[in-house]
């Protein structure tokens, strides 16, 4: 997910990576998320990780950045309880290709709320994973399901990340997962 703010500065070149809190696995390419639709495709050139108070004035550059005072008060900012100490994963992009793609082409072109009705009624599911996709199908978007579950739309790659493994396992042939075997 990129602010829509950002995205401007993506395809400029002033934006050649993102921090995110925590120690995040990444595949070699991105889809870049920004209102509701797939704007990108980025090649990813490098993952590292360091600690907030280890972020340099390079790094607030290469994200959009001033300064690395800029960058670390927007992340303590977007990320309220982020610590000195705490983990960040830096994802330097390569290649970015734009695109303008609807997110439920993302998943096979099945919207999320087929997705996750079809998951509800087809898989055995944990009680977490029950609540995210029955909040996807009674709100019908993942914006409302996000602010349903969590109070804002920040975390909708939580919700994302469990339609991926939905639609993967209703589609990826994983049939010893479904309620009928």
């Amino acid at each position: 997910m990129l602010s829509s703010k950002y995205v401007k500065a993506l395809f400029e070149g002033r934006k050649k990576s993102t921090i995110r809190p925590g120690v995040l696995r990444v595949a070699d390419k991105v889809y870049i998320h920004s209102r509701g639709r797939i704007v990108a495709i980025a090649d990813v050139e490098q993952v590292i990780y360091k600690r907030v108070k280890e972020l340099t004035e390079e790094d607030a550059v290469m994200d959009g950045f001033k300064s690395r005072e800029e960058l670390v008060a927007y992340l303590k900012k977007r990320y309220p309880g982020l610590r000195d100490d705490a983990v960040v994963t830096i994802v330097k992009f390569g290649k970015v290709t734009k695109v303008d793609i609807p997110e439920e082409l993302h998943y096979g072109g099945l919207t999320p709320v087929e997705i996750a009705a079809m998951a509800l009624n087809k898989l055995k599911l944990s009680k977490r994973e029950q609540e995210i996709l029955k909040a996807v199908v009674e709100t019908g978007s993942l914006r409302k399901a996000a602010i349903k579950l969590f109070g804002n739309v920040d975390r909708r790659g939580v919700i994302r990340r469990v339609l991926r493994r939905m639609y993967k396992r209703l589609y990826g042939g994983v049939e010893d997962q479904t309620k009928d075997h």
